[in-house]
């Protein structure tokens, strides 16, 4: 039985880990070199280099604030706060993040596979953060709780990302191959557990 310390050093934890990703990805917009990493000469293109902007700023912003979505006592003691913040979470992702995600991953790093990887992953992550909004508009609270833990399990990609890169190249993998890899480990995982999490508690509620 979880008890409420556990729970808060878990939420505690969780809200560590998204702010200081978010935190990170807005410090290389100050980063003159950061647009080097780019191999295929798109960095010097200013669209590119606004699609990047967007991305990081929506991404960081739905970083910061997605995981409050999910704490019960803020949202049953913080009814409209949770409803406020949720709507600046949809509108980062829908209007800001993704788009510009999908963008960027046409000229991803890798090749076909990474372009692949990281076009799903912005495909995805607007669906899902477009199904949580038409669920709530359509007050189907159930529904939307569980299109918005698919959307933040893709959201939480930013943070897996950069867990597991560093792992895999002290591992011994290449940079290369670590990131042809990542392009997919970094949010199709994350599914898997918000499916396993979304099953666990509503077949609970049935039982």
């Amino acid at each position: 039985m979880k008890t409420k310390t556990s729970i808060k050093l878990r939420n505690g934890f969780y809200g560590f880990l998204c702010i200081g990703v978010a935190l990170y990805a807005l410090s290389h917009l100050f980063r003159v070199d950061f647009y080097s990493f780019k191999m295929n000469g798109i960095s010097t293109s200013s669209i590119w280099r606004t699609a990047f902007h967007f991305h990081f700023i929506g991404g960081a912003v739905a970083l910061a604030i997605g995981w409050t979505q999910f704490l019960k006592n803020f949202r049953s003691t913080h009814l409209k706060t949770h409803r406020r913040l949720g709507y600046v979470y949809i509108t980062a992702i829908l209007l800001i993040s993704s788009p510009a995600a999908f963008y960027m991953a046409l000229y991803a790093n890798g090749g076909f596979n990474n372009v692949v990887g990281f076009g799903m992953m912005a495909l995805c992550w607007f669906g899902f953060t477009a199904m949580a909004f038409v669920k709530i508009k359509n007050k189907d609270l159930d529904a939307h709780e569980r299109w918005m833990i698919r959307s933040f399990a893709v959201t939480l990609g930013a943070v897996t990302l950069r867990v597991f890169m560093p792992i895999m190249i002290i591992s011994g993998v290449s940079p290369e191959e670590a990131y042809q890899v990542i392009a997919w480990f970094c949010w199709v995982p994350n599914l898997f557990v918000a499916e396993y999490l979304i099953s666990k508690k509503y077949l609970a509620a049935a039982s």
